[in-house]
């Protein structure tokens, strides 16, 4: 019969349980704040670094929330009067004059009417002139009603009108897949070119837009389209994330589960080198980091495998 894990077998070590094994193990209680700070340079250290379980997307969409970033294209989900609507965020940061756009303390108040996208000669770069039906001003972010949420088969990022240079998420270390829906569930693939050749298209673009992308390229830490979108189009950003820092002595993460005896003895082998200057422990600590880093990596190509399906748990 099967077996399967039980919520009491979970992994849930924390920040603080990982801390205290690390003073444990240089028997140093007298170095817990050293050993807060090595452990997170630990952290981000490997968050450079290639792991099963640093792979995601970005298709969950968020709700509003104040005091928050929202780099241009940004989606939420907002209900108005029982019906889920896509929200997007069209100020750049030219003109809202700061390098991202914030929402404010509380939340405006929704327009239920969606943006009517311009269709002008010259075309109309956003954001909007307000007010327009469909958008709405929040701090320095504004917002417009892209539709029905459902209709939308919306993601957390979207194209804006006439715009071809996006942000990806603050996490993004490097893309595995650039998706945008065209229409309905028609999700395709972008393909991939050089920033180089996208220039090139440049020269020729047409105005106003007529298309959805079909290209992307990757340049100044950012995701650059082509052709330019006339419209909404939902992107699906697949991508190697930088799992967060953990700060709080409660904080629980990949860090300090998956990874926790590589982020410790790697933060351990740092301090025997650094601060107790005992080169022969350092050596060590860092063998069973590099052990573990070894295991992980193993692990991670067992999983990527894919043209065996994944390598079957019995040949690890």
């Amino acid at each position: 019969m099967a077996e399967q894990y039980v919520s009491t077998q979970l992994d849930l070590r924390t920040f603080g349980v990982q801390c205290a094994r690390l003073l444990d193990d240089l028997n140093r209680p007298d170095l817990q704040n050293i050993a807060i700070q090595y452990l997170q340079d630990a952290m981000r250290f490997f968050q450079r670094k290639s792991f099963f379980f640093n792979n995601i997307d970005n298709s969950a969409v968020p709700g509003w929330a104040a005091n928050t970033f929202v780099p241009f294209g940004t989606t939420i989900q907002i209900t108005i009067s029982g019906t889920i609507y896509a929200f997007v965020q069209v100020a750049n940061p030219t003109s809202a004059g700061v390098a991202v756009p914030q929402t404010g303390i509380t939340a405006p108040a929704w327009p239920a009417s969606a943006f009517t996208v311009p269709n002008s000669q010259p075309p109309v770069l956003p954001p909007p002139t307000l007010p327009v039906a469909g958008a709405v001003q929040d701090n320095t972010a504004i917002w417009v009603n892209a539709g029905n949420y459902l209709q939308f088969n919306t993601t957390n990022l979207s194209t804006v009108y006439n715009w071809n240079q996006y942000q990806p998420p603050i996490d993004y270390v490097s893309p595995f897949l650039v998706e945008c829906t065209w229409s309905g569930n028609l999700r395709q693939k972008l393909q991939k070119i050089s920033y180089e050749e996208l220039r090139g298209y440049d020269v020729i673009r047409p105005s106003p837009p007529y298309s959805y992308p079909t290209m992307w390229a990757w340049f100044q830490q950012n995701i650059y389209l082509w052709p330019y979108p006339n419209s909404f189009y939902p992107l699906t950003l697949s991508y190697r994330t930088a799992p967060q820092l953990v700060q709080q002595a409660k904080d629980s993460n990949y860090w300090t589960t998956i990874a926790e005896r590589l982020i410790r003895k790697y933060a351990q082998a740092a301090i025997e080198r650094e601060v107790i200057y005992d080169q022969a422990a350092a050596q060590i600590s860092m063998q069973a980091a590099m052990e573990e880093l070894n295991a992980l990596r193993s692990q991670t190509i067992q999983m990527n495998d894919g043209d065996r399906g994944g390598i079957p748990a019995s040949n690890w």
